[in-house]
């Protein structure tokens, strides 16, 4: 830092005494700061306060769904593998964007926005909190010269009833008239939506809430489905995400499955009747059809398919004029009579590349796969229809139904639905109601005639739409002052 002096003449040119002024340069780095003066808490307490804090966190969650609706969610990893590039594929495992609403990194956005609403909400409630219990202003001149709305009249004194006009007052509805101190006259005082001013932070509290239950149901839920055949029970579902198969404390029956379809042949409409099980006894049955999901402790199941399975399959192994008959269930290998061979059927589709249903069946000698190929049941002449040595001849199929269901427990639903209708309430008071104060001071006036008056004046403000509060004080005010002359 250096010091240095300018000196000039007081005055006329060198007329009196000379004065001196005094200037010190600092380095700009050495420069006092506003952040010099805060400590390291409160430097971070401004960070997670600031507006601008708020806008990027919530133009990273913008865009993340965004990429969450383009990018295709809750699907294996080898669908991402197959489908993408090796390093968007890796990418995509790494930050967990097969599944990124319950990803590590999509949690820590909503807790820095949750840390960045509570502590605005902290630092601006309490200069609301101070506007909301203030008192009200004494009247005075000065007072209606800086309000938004103003007026003045007159009334003659023999006019002038105190009682018809505070009941006027009364029917403005602007709260209850509460007497004022006035210098002189009598002054009132009227509000009404004082405590709309907190209508934002039933906003901030809900969104809150929707979080609390958003991150509850990423923690403690989970989405997943089931596929069971008439008769069959199960008690574990097939993950979406993360783990292959999750254990349920309770078994779930098919007992039925009953589909009926328009003309055209589409399905018209397809249903599930199921019984829940716990210790070899029943404690339940439920009907679910397609939007009409049922619920059983916590977790529910939504109709989202149905296919047919084989249940058992008649076949001909043809070898020169040998021909044998073999009887199949799917998944269970059989011994070829004569032969070293079994035969197994292992998949089945409805209508494989529009030639009809088609069974997948292979061939073993032991535990060695022999040949493999899809076998079309309708095709009979179908030059494709071999395995090995054999000609195979599909001639029968007992097929049964297969429901498919969408299961998912989410136990922070109804923190989301309780956060949902607070939202919906603190947008109404925020948006709609307004913290509306009016002042009304009466007083005694002689004109030049020595005719005495009645000075009124009205004066209001609101903290939100002042435009139309000022047109409807308007209009107030000229019913009030009907048959007034000044």
């Amino acid at each position: 830092m250096s010091t240095f002096a300018i000196g000039w003449p007081k005055g006329q040119p060198g007329r009196g005494m000379t004065v001196y002024k005094i200037f010190e340069l600092r380095p700009i780095n050495s420069m006092p700061t506003a952040n010099d003066s805060k400590g390291i808490f409160t430097q971070i307490y401004d960070f997670f306060a600031s507006v601008k804090l708020a806008l990027v966190l919530l133009f990273a969650l913008a865009i993340t769904s965004i990429l969450g609706t383009v990018l295709p969610q809750g699907e294996p990893l080898e669908f991402y593998f197959q489908g993408y590039s090796p390093w968007a594929a890796r990418m995509i495992q790494v930050l967990q964007l097969y599944d990124m609403y319950h990803s590590w990194w999509f949690q820590w956005l909503l807790l820095l926005l949750t840390i960045n609403l509570i502590v605005c909400s902290i630092r601006r409630f309490s200069v609301t909190w101070k506007v909301v219990q203030a008192p009200p202003r004494s009247v005075s001149q000065a007072l209606f010269t800086g309000l938004p709305f103003s007026q003045r009249f007159f009334l003659k004194k023999k006019d002038f009833d105190q009682t018809v006009w505070m009941d006027s007052l009364s029917k403005l509805h602007l709260g209850k008239p509460e007497p004022l101190e006035a210098p002189q006259g009598q002054a009132f005082y009227m509000e009404k939506g004082r405590f709309s001013r907190f209508g934002v932070y039933l906003v901030h509290g809900s969104i809150l809430i929707i979080f609390m239950g958003a991150l509850i149901g990423s923690l403690y839920g989970f989405k997943g489905f089931l596929e069971l055949k008439e008769g069959e029970q199960r008690d574990r579902i097939f993950l979406k995400s993360g783990e292959n198969q999750k254990m349920l404390d309770f078994t779930v029956k098919l007992d039925r499955f009953a589909i009926s379809f328009y003309p055209n042949g589409m399905p018209k409409e397809y249903r599930s009747d199921l019984s829940f099980w716990e210790l070899g006894q029943e404690k339940e049955k439920a009907i679910v059809r397609v939007n009409d999901p049922v619920t059983y402790k916590g977790i529910t199941f939504y109709q989202s398919s149905w296919d047919q399975s084989p249940r058992s399959i008649a076949l001909s192994l043809s070898k020169g004029d040998q021909e044998t008959k073999l009887n199949l269930k799917m998944f269970q290998p059989v011994p070829v009579p004569e032969s070293p061979y079994t035969l197994q059927a292992v998949r089945f589709n409805n209508n494989m590349a529009d030639f009809g249903p088609a069974v997948g069946m292979v061939l073993l000698k032991g535990s060695e796969e022999i040949e493999g190929r899809w076998i079309l049941v309708n095709q009979m002449g179908f030059h494709g229809n071999r395995l090995g040595e054999y000609k195979v001849r599909i001639e029968n199929i007992e097929k049964s139904y297969v429901s498919g269901f969408q299961v998912n427990r989410d136990p922070g639903v109804w923190f989301i639905w309780i956060g949902c209708s607070l939202m919906l309430i603190g947008f109404m008071v925020a948006f709609y109601l307004s913290h509306q104060q009016v002042w009304v001071w009466i007083r005694e006036e002689k004109d030049a005639k020595g005719t005495e008056k009645m000075e009124i004046r009205i004066g209001g403000t609101a903290h939100k739409n002042r435009l139309a509060f000022i047109r409807k004080m308007e209009f107030l005010t000229e019913k009030l002052s009907r048959g007034t002359h000044e």
